[in-house]
């Protein structure tokens, strides 16, 4: 029976060893990319995320968001821990997820050239495809939504506000008040 626990313990030990080092590799990746690789991967994002940016966080931007107002907010400092814990996570499974989308289009666009592609193999790669798509159209929103759940209430009612205001400025057209006219 002590064997069994200390095998146990050892194997726990080697996951959790083995998952900081992924964490700690990926996060190095993270900050090596140059602003303009940073840039590629949001316009990739956008425009593959099934209308992510323009539905969903429109009303709920996200821990980034988040930390990049933090004064308004006057988050405690574990709150900022967390929020940027979020925020890492959620970059580097974004990135991971944009490449798998990269891959099944490429595999797609490999077999789709060939001189007499399967109907079996296309549809697989336009599955395969549309799978990487949905998921990382849906990576960010669990990281949005627990960004949100670390507010208090008073933070929560700050939060839709300026969220609220933030979309208006933003998404202001340069001739809008031609328009009221």
């Amino acid at each position: 029976m002590k064997s069994v626990k200390v095998l146990l313990s050892s194997i726990t030990a080697i996951l959790l060893l083995s998952a900081s080092s992924a964490y700690a590799l990926s996060l190095g990746q993270l900050e090596t990319m140059s602003p303009s690789q940073k840039k590629q991967a949001q316009q990739y994002f956008r425009s593959h995320s099934l209308g992510f940016s323009s539905i969903f966080k429109r009303y709920h931007p996200g821990p980034y968001w988040v930390l990049k107002n933090k004064s308004a907010f006057h988050l405690t400092p574990e709150q900022i821990q967390r929020e940027g814990q979020l925020k890492d996570e959620m970059a580097m499974h974004t990135i991971e997820d944009d490449r798998a989308l990269q891959r099944a289009y490429d595999k797609y666009e490999k077999d789709a050239a060939t001189a007499h592609p399967t109907l079996a193999t296309i549809k697989k790669d336009i599955i395969r495809v549309g799978k990487a798509e949905t998921r990382l159209g849906w990576e960010m929103v669990p990281y949005h939504l627990q960004g949100y759940a670390l507010l208090n209430p008073a933070q929560k009612v700050t939060y839709t506000q300026l969220a609220a205001k933030t979309w208006a400025q933003d998404h202001r057209t340069p001739n809008s008040n031609l328009q009221q006219r």
